[in-house]
């Protein structure tokens, strides 16, 4: 009975070692894509950028407005960023906690 007590706990552990490393990787896999789309979506943001200062500069027979409309933009962008940044926050990490419970969740109704 002892002997099964103790392969039952070593089991257990096992699996607990096995659920800790498949979320950790996981989340390193997730956290790594996260990072390859963040650097692409900001160097198409940062060329558009420039190619819209330019466009507008040409409309405008001048760059210099063309690119200060487009930092005005950015400007704005941002005071409104930091004005609703708690609602903003928000529409982030509810859908973050309610994967992690999810998750967790799921991890109890496997055990045996």
């Amino acid at each position: 009975m002892i002997d099964y007590l103790k392969k039952q706990i070593n089991n257990q552990i096992a699996f607990l070692k096995l659920e800790v490393v498949d979320v950790v990787s996981n989340m390193i896999g997730t956290g790594i894509f996260a990072v390859i789309a963040g650097v692409c979506s900001l160097m198409v943001l940062f060329i558009g950028s420039i190619a819209i200062g330019f466009l507008l500069g040409g409309w405008l027979e001048d760059r210099g407005t063309g690119f200060l409309i487009v930092t005005g933009f950015y400007v704005v962008l941002l005071t409104v960023f930091l004005i609703f940044r708690k609602k903003i926050m928000l529409l982030f990490t509810n859908p973050l906690i309610r994967a992690g419970i999810d998750v967790m969740d799921n991890s109890e109704n496997k055990t045996p």
